[in-house]
C-alpha cells in the first residue's frame, strides 16, 4: 500500500491542474508539486494555508463563499484570479466534501484548473456581440440624418432644377462614407489581437505623435514603458487619443500639453486642457459620440476597441492638473 501512495503521488505530481486537500478547518494539509511551482513556495510555506489567501483580494470573499458552500452542499465551483510565477492565472476550483465511514467530515478536496485563455475567450466574444448591436443602431440613427439632408437637396434640386445645394449633397455624403468608414475600423481593430509582443511604448506614442496636426502642442513621455500588445494597434489606439486631446484639450490662448505615464496597472494619458464633465465621462466611449463639430464621433470608441482587443478597460477620470485622464488597465479581462 505505501507503494501504491507513492505512485499515486507521483502521478498527481504530473497534473498541470493543482489538486489540493483541506482539513475540516479549512487548512491546507496535502497538495502536488503544481502549487509549489505556481506560487514559488515551500511545502513548509504552504502547508496550513487557507484558500483564500492564494487569490486577489478582490475574489477572496467568493472563495470563502465556496468553501462554505462545500460543508454545506457537499461541492462547490467558484473562479478566483491569482498572481503566480508564471503571472496573472484566472482558476476554476472545485471543491468535494471527504467524509470517512461514519459520515464524520475530514475536510474537502480539489482541483484548481487554469481557465484564464477560456475566459478571455469569452470575455472577446462578449465584448463582439455587444459592439455588432451598437454597430446596428449607429447605422441606423447616425447615418439617418446625413441621408436625410442629401434627400432633401436631391428632391429641391429636382423640383426646382436649380444646382446650388449639390456641394450641400456632397458633403452629406461625404459624412455617411466617413461614418461607414469608421464603423468599419472599429470592427478591424476591435478583433482581437494577434501579433502580440514587447512594445517600448514611448517609440510608439512618438509615431503616433506625428500624424497628429499640432500647433504649440507638447508630448511628455515615460524614460521606459514595455507593454504586451499590437504595436500597429496600439499605434492607432494613440493616434485617435491624442488627436482627440489635442482638438478638445487645447484653446486658442493654450495650447494643450499630453502626458503618457507609467500606472500599477498598465499606463495614462491625460492633458492639462479643460477635462470632460464628470457627466459625460460614461458616454464619451459610445459611438457616434462627439464633442466637436465635424467629427463622427468614433474616435474614443475606437480607442476602447483596441483596448479591448487586448483585453484592456480604459477608464476616463480627471488629471492632476485638471484635464482629461484615460487610464488603461492591463488586467481589464477580469
Amino acid at each position: 500500500m505505501a507503494g501504491d501512495g507513492r505512485v499515486l503521488e507521483r502521478a498527481l505530481d504530473t497534473l498541470d491542474d493543482v489538486f489540493y486537500v483541506y482539513d475540516a478547518s479549512g487548512r491546507l494539509i496535502h497538495w502536488n508539486r503544481r502549487l509549489n511551482e505556481l506560487f514559488g513556495l515551500s511545502d513548509a510555506e504552504l502547508d496550513g494555508m487557507l484558500p483564500m489567501e492564494f487569490f486577489e483580494e478582490a475574489d477572496q470573499p467568493a472563495v470563502e463563499a465556496a468553501m462554505a458552500d462545500i460543508f454545506e452542499t457537499g461541492e462547490t465551483v467558484v473562479e478566483a484570479w491569482a498572481e503566480t510565477t508564471q503571472g496573472r492565472v484566472r482558476f476554476e476550483l472545485t471543491g468535494r466534501l471527504l467524509t470517512d465511514g461514519d459520515g464524520s467530515m475530514l475536510g474537502f478536496a480539489g482541483v484548481g484548473r487554469d481557465v484564464t485563455d477560456r475566459r478571455e475567450q469569452a470575455w472577446h466574444l462578449a465584448k463582439q456581440n455587444e459592439r455588432l448591436e451598437e454597430f446596428a443602431d449607429v447605422l441606423a440613427h447616425d447615418l439617418r440624418s446625413p441621408l436625410a439632408v442629401a434627400n432633401g437637396y436631391l428632391e429641391l434640386t429636382q423640383t426646382t432644377g436649380e444646382t446650388g445645394h449639390l456641394a450641400d449633397i456632397a458633403a452629406a455624403h461625404e459624412r455617411m462614407e466617413h461614418i461607414i468608414e469608421d464603423v468599419r475600423t472599429a470592427t478591424r481593430e476591435g478583433a482581437l489581437a494577434a501579433d502580440v509582443e514587447p512594445v517600448d511604448l514611448a517609440a510608439v506614442t512618438g509615431e503616433a505623435w506625428e500624424t497628429v496636426e499640432t500647433d504649440g502642442e507638447a508630448l511628455e513621455l515615460p524614460s521606459e514603458l514595455i507593454v504586451d500588445a499590437d504595436a500597429r494597434r496600439l499605434r492607432r489606439l494613440f493616434e485617435n487619443l491624442f488627436r482627440n486631446c489635442v482638438d478638445h484639450g487645447s484653446t486658442e490662448y493654450r495650447p494643450v500639453t499630453v502626458r503618457v505615464v507609467a500606472t500599477d496597472r498598465g499606463f495614462a494619458v491625460e492633458d492639462d486642457g479643460p477635462g470632460i464633465d464628470p457627466a459625460d465621462r460614461e458616454a464619451v466611449f459610445d459611438p457616434g459620440i462627439s464633442r466637436g463639430d465635424g467629427g463622427t464621433g468614433f474616435g474614443l470608441y475606437i480607442v476602447r476597441t483596441i483596448a479591448e482587443a487586448h483585453g484592456w478597460s480604459v477608464t476616463v477620470t480627471g488629471g492632476d492638473e485638471g484635464g482629461a485622464r484615460f487610464e488603461f488597465d492591463l488586467r481589464g479581462a477580469a
